[in-house]
């Protein structure tokens, strides 16, 4: 009894780490805190040279950016929580786009690049009472380029970028504006 309780019990925990290995867009226990402890790391390493196109056919230098505080954001059309912080990455580039800051989103979308696009020119997010559409670049990367960056899997994250171009902060689970405007902030 005690063997079979015990074969039991590991058989449950190799499923949920494979569960987790294979769906990484699902969020982690850390990702649902309800303070943010967890989330937020520390990450110091120079923003690698990254070339990439554009929903707007146009290639984008990471590069760039240097002078402006960036949030690089990593998410796919397909994962709920990407679409869910939306709104916030929306709201972010509106608040600070005049002060040297801008949301930079990296899709490392399997579905390929005309569902990005049309994703991108589609859709609409209720902020505050109105419709709006995205309103910072969108780029279309591979998890490769991705990895380059920083990012280590599970969906959405993003990783903050300050004036120098040294990638400062990784975000695990959703961008809150509450929380990373305190960050943007204290780069700005």
């Amino acid at each position: 009894m005690k063997k079979a309780l015990s074969l039991f019990l590991f058989a449950i925990l190799c499923v949920a780490l494979a569960f987790r290995y294979f769906r990484p867009d699902l969020p982690s226990f850390a990702d649902e805190s309800e303070d943010g402890v967890g989330n937020i790391v520390d990450f110091h390493q120079p923003l690698p040279h990254t070339v990439l196109p554009a929903t707007d056919d146009n290639w984008v230098n990471l590069e760039g950016y240097r002078g402006k505080v960036v949030l690089i954001n990593f998410w796919t059309t397909w994962c709920p929580g990407c679409r869910n912080e939306m709104p916030d990455l929306i709201k972010l580039q509106q608040k600070f786009e005049t002060s040297g800051f801008t949301v930079v989103a990296l899709a490392v979308d399997d579905e390929g690049e005309e569902s990005v696009k049309s994703y991108v020119q589609n859709e609409s997010f209720s902020i505050d009472g109105s419709s709006s559409k995205i309103n910072f670049p969108v780029l279309l990367g591979s998890s490769e380029a991705a990895g380059k960056i920083g990012f280590e899997g599970g969906l959405p994250a993003s990783v903050l970028v300050n004036r120098d171009g040294q990638e400062v902060k990784f975000i695990r689970g959703q961008v809150h504006v509450e929380e990373v405007s305190k960050l943007i902030k204290h780069l700005l």
